[in-house]
């Protein structure tokens, strides 16, 4: 049977066991020690970012982050940024298993919605996600990387 519960501070080697296999998966280079440690530090200190772990009799399997962010309006929202499954246990329920959790914490927080997305060429979660009957929302998606700081500033002026 499979657990799913938030990450805790004895989770770390778990979770980065799963983040690199997750960086792998996507072709990502690997993390420095330096950036695994800043993104263990923020999940240990509950800062800006939350995690549900998935184990399957101790072994770590998945994870699901998370944060609650106001679409508009006064409600919150509940916004998955990342769903990762070990290859090992792909086709398990898993996944399914850790979405069921974040629907339980956006019942509990009374969110009115739940989003997320996926990259347009990541066919395997896009039917994962039709498997689920998910509503589709089209969104156009930006994203200023880095590198591109500098000069988005100075587009945006003083």
């Amino acid at each position: 049977m499979t657990l799913i519960r938030p990450y805790k501070t004895g989770d770390r080697d778990a979770f980065l066991t799963l983040y690199r296999e997750c960086l792998a998966y996507y072709g990502v280079r690997p993390a420095s020690e330096g950036q695994e440690e800043r993104i263990v530090g923020i999940l240990e200190s509950e800062r800006h970012l939350s995690c549900l772990m998935a184990f399957d009799n101790e072994v770590p399997v998945g994870f699901a982050t998370w944060v609650l962010t106001f679409p508009s309006g006064t409600d919150l929202a509940l916004y998955m940024k990342e769903l990762f499954v070990s290859e090992t246990t792909r086709g398990a329920g898993v996944g399914r298993a850790l979405m069921a959790g974040l629907v339980r914490i956006a019942e509990r927080e009374g969110c009115c919605r739940f989003d997320w997305q996926t990259d347009m060429d990541n066919p395997a979660s896009q039917a994962f996600y039709a498997k689920l009957k998910a509503p589709l929302y089209e969104k156009v998606t930006y994203r200023v990387k880095a590198a591109e700081y500098g000069a988005f500033l100075s587009r945006l002026g003083p």
